[in-house]
């Protein structure tokens, strides 16, 4: 039986130049419009005193979590997780713009487009990848430190790369951590303006979860029992007016 595919990405942080290679990449292959952009470089600054110094930089976008705040919030089913890849991705033909999924994310990768009135955010270039492509800032990463492949396949470039790394982390805490599926490996990246955030959530948006949903989900239950026993009445008055 196949396992099924997990794709994410592996940023390999020793071997980020800055050079932005990615973002312009990204920008070309998606349309994303100035000032507006998909996927980040951070550059965490210099460490250690002269002559030992070192900086890091490190990239980053949509983590493509197990269990996204982002799908859970949404309002029009547009935010979800596909099943094929496990990538979160946008219907932006179903989004309505509520900007909701923009706060509930807790790394802060999502924006609303004002011009087309739709959320837009990494989507690892999933037109690229249903044809056996890598993404455009994957395929365009000068130092080869932006991987990306299934981490379900033990044989992946990805899985191989995790295999051999010094140290392999993820942008989590104790209190938030929703499945992040990038790794980031030979590198020390965990530090507060990298960490994620505890969700933020609306009074439109704790109505929704909290009573909008169970109370449509209780009406969908309501009329579905009045229409059962609607059909239980009828059959038992045929069978009385058969026997009859």
């Amino acid at each position: 039986m196949a396992t099924k595919k997990r794709y994410g990405f592996v940023i390999d942080v020793e071997r980020c130049i800055d050079c932005r290679a990615c973002l312009v990449a990204c920008r070309a292959e998606n349309n994303v419009e100035i000032p507006f952009t998909r996927i980040w470089v951070m550059d965490l600054g210099l460490k250690g005193g002269f002559p030992d110094l070192s900086q890091t930089y490190v990239p980053y976008n949509c983590m493509h979590c197990e269990e996204p705040p982002c799908v859970e919030v949404c309002t029009s089913a547009a935010t979800y997780k596909d099943e094929e890849t496990g990538l979160v991705l946008i219907d932006q033909e179903a989004c309505i713009g509520c900007g909701l999924c923009v706060e509930a994310c807790p790394y802060d990768v999502r924006y609303l487009d004002p011009k087309r009135g739709v959320v837009d955010k990494c989507n690892a270039c999933a037109q690229r990848v249903e044809v056996g492509r890598e993404p455009a800032c994957v395929s365009t990463c000068l130092g080869h430190s932006r991987l990306f492949g299934d981490l379900n396949d033990p044989e992946s470039e990805v899985s191989q790369a995790l295999r051999e790394a010094r140290s392999v982390q993820r942008l989590v805490t104790d209190d938030v951590d929703p499945g992040p599926n990038i790794y980031y490996i030979n590198g020390d990246v965990l530090e507060p303006a990298m960490l994620p955030r505890e969700p933020r959530y609306t009074a439109a948006e704790t109505f929704w979860r909290k009573l909008a949903i169970p109370a449509v989900v209780a009406g969908v239950g309501l009329s579905f029992l009045g229409q059962a026993t609607f059909f239980i009445k009828q059959l038992l008055e045929g069978e009385k007016e058969f026997e009859e």
